[in-house]
């Protein structure tokens, strides 16, 4: 039987994640799609690669975003871990970010397409041990 389609919608925007010291705020909130998280020992920019400021002690570019049809219920149990289980299913390391009503998945954008199709239902290719699928 054929998983179900979680309803996946590709961002085209690259994003950018950088790592801030603690108490850093950017001078303007980036436009567009971003996310601010600081807890006790660093401040994390998620932000499209043009709108990521200079000066951070570590960046990641290469990243695409994946959001998921919303509302999604706050007492809805097991969707992360179905979302976690297709990507690792198909060797896609992955993080997350939520919104109030919609979730987020951050991939790299070598595996974004592929990540859509699992997400969509979609069987993944062979597992090649010891790596990644592209």
């Amino acid at each position: 039987m054929p998983l179900t389609d979680l309803r996946p919608t590709l961002d085209p925007t690259h994003l950018a994640v950088a790592r801030w010291p603690t108490g850093w705020r950017p001078e303007q909130l980036p436009s567009g799609f971003f996310g601010l998280v600081e807890d006790a020992s660093e401040v994390t920019l998620v932000c499209a690669e043009q709108s990521q400021p200079a000066g951070s002690l570590e960046l990641e570019q290469g990243w695409r975003r994946i959001t998921f049809a919303g509302p999604l219920p706050w007492e809805q149990v097991g969707f992360l871990a179905d979302v976690a289980s297709r990507l690792a299913a198909a060797q896609i390391p992955f993080t997350s970010m939520a919104g109030f009503t919609t979730d987020h998945v951050l991939v790299r954008a070598a595996q974004a397409d592929l990540a859509v199709a699992v997400l969509r239902g979609e069987q993944p290719p062979p597992a090649r041990p010891g790596t990644t699928n592209p």
